[in-house]
């Protein structure tokens, strides 16, 4: 009797001193555990481009792209046609909002309607005989005085560059600062809006440094 008594008590004292270890070597349970498990619940992704601050955004793994829209102030310039809201988004994505595309205006001040015919076509000629005499006078007011340096330059005084308005002058800087500064002049076409035609205006008139 005495001796199985004794296997009960040794055999109570065993499974004590299993218990007490795992609680206390193995991370179940524990604040840490928690904490590394609920991080690993979400995804973490950056939204650039069209917003009026750059931004981490912490989501569900489950996530799409409307639900990081929702937790971003969007600029009013953003083009949201050009998305898919059920994207599905993944760790460590980059999220761009695009712009909306800039809308080419007359000598008149009328936009050109896409479906027109007849006198738009009057209208395109006298439009791109007036971009061509504008650059020509650009680039001779350009040779007489200092070039815009894109890298310093603010909204205001890009918005003096050829085929440059005030919408555009701000992408330039939000890209200057999503991306870094320009290395080369030619370096502005990869801001959305401005193609080889619009920079080909501006070219003898922006650099990179003094």
């Amino acid at each position: 009797m005495e001796r199985r008594f004794r296997f009960i008590w040794w055999g109570l004292l065993v499974v004590l001193i299993i218990v007490a270890s795992w609680r206390l070597f193995l991370p179940h349970g524990n604040k840490a555990y928690l904490e590394k498990t609920s991080t690993s619940r979400e995804i973490i992704v950056y939204v650039t481009g069209a917003v009026s601050k750059p931004e981490l955004v912490h989501l569900s793994l489950d996530a799409r792209l409307d639900d990081a829209l929702k937790k971003v102030s969007l600029l009013p310039e953003a083009n949201l046609e050009a998305l898919n809201p059920a994207e599905k988004l993944k760790d460590g994505q980059k999220i761009a909002i695009p712009y909306k595309p800039v809308v080419a205006v007359t000598t008149a001040g009328s936009p050109i309607s896409p479906g027109s015919s007849g006198s738009a076509s009057t209208a395109a000629t006298a439009g791109s005989t007036a971009a061509t005499a504008s650059s020509g006078s650009a680039a001779t007011a350009s040779s007489g005085g200092s070039k815009i340096n894109i890298n310093t330059a603010g909204v205001a005084e890009l918005d003096k560059l050829p085929g440059i308005g005030p919408a555009l002058a701000e992408r330039i800087v939000q890209y200057r600062t999503d991306n870094g500064p320009f290395v080369r002049p030619e370096d502005l076409q990869e801001v959305a809006g401005i193609g080889p035609k619009t920079y080909e205006k501006m070219a003898s008139m922006v650099s990179v440094g003094p």
